[in-house]
């Protein structure tokens, strides 16, 4: 699925003022998007009313609030590494990693699907 799909989708909840599919480099999208709208009431419509909605016969989408928080973005991780091992490299690179969230492909359960998040808690002296 592409932005001609997805936006008037996103739409359907309030004035979109910025979205972003993020995409790989040979042109097929991620399987995840960030969307912003102009006011926090059209923020929360959107997840209220496409959380969970069937965007194609057996397939389903999840939206959720964007928070501000500790967690980083680490995109490029090989298909076959799972939580336990991207968790183990995190932790010999820095201190601090509390968790890391895989989401598996939705091709093959047995992969991931190329990206994690990695959450951080930092000491502050």
């Amino acid at each position: 699925m592409y932005e001609d799909e997805l936006v008037p989708l996103f739409e359907r909840a309030g004035r979109l003022y910025e979205f972003r599919l993020m995409m790989e480099f040979s042109g097929e999208n991620r399987g995840y998007a960030f969307v912003m709208y102009t006011s926090r009431e059209a923020a929360q419509r959107a997840i209220t009313t496409l959380d969970n909605f069937e965007i194609r016969p057996g397939k389903f989408i999840g939206v959720c609030v964007s928070l501000d928080n500790c967690r980083l973005f680490v995109g490029s991780i090989p298909k076959d590494k799972m939580k336990d091992d991207i968790l183990e490299e995190m932790n010999k690179m820095t201190e601090g990693v509390v968790d890391v969230i895989v989401y598996p492909s939705s091709t093959d359960k047995s992969k991931n699907r190329g990206f994690a998040f990695v959450e951080v808690v930092y000491e502050v002296d």
